[in-house]
């Protein structure tokens, strides 16, 4: 039988500005993603795209429409301009970019950045949201 731990890493005050520790964050992100693991997900978030929902209604919304993506799998992390790095990764053999940046030291995700159609949508009502990802509200 194999295990699967979902432990997170005690945040610490500051994480390496490597390529090898954005992918490290980002693969348990999209772990978290994967497995709805929603508060983790939101707390990654950065300022600007924490701001579309609250992370008590994103949690929620996640509980009543949990994602299922698919195993993600990183393929690499560079630096791009002004301090933004971007994160390759697969799922279900479809390429997908990722938007990262740097905030006090610790990893930040931009989901505006990442997925503008997904800010859209936390910005809507919850009905919109579960339309437009197949999950009929309750």
């Amino acid at each position: 039988m194999v295990g699967l731990s979902l432990a997170h890493r005690a945040p610490s005050s500051s994480e390496p500005a490597t390529s090898a520790e954005l992918v490290r964050v980002a693969t348990q992100f999209d772990d978290d993603y994967q497995f709805n693991v929603d508060g983790a997900v939101w707390d990654r978030f950065d300022v600007s795209s924490q701001a579309l929902i609250s992370r008590a209604n994103y949690v929620r919304w996640h509980q009543e429409c949990p994602a299922s993506p698919g195993v993600a799998t990183i393929r690499s992390a560079s630096s791009l301009t002004s301090g933004w790095w971007v994160v390759n990764y697969e799922i279900g053999g479809v390429s997908l970019r990722d938007y990262w940046h740097r905030v006090n030291g610790r990893w930040r995700f931009s989901l505006r950045r990442s997925n503008p159609s997904a800010s859209a949508l936390y910005s809507s009502t919850f009905a919109a949201f579960a339309r437009a990802t197949g999950c009929p509200p309750s």
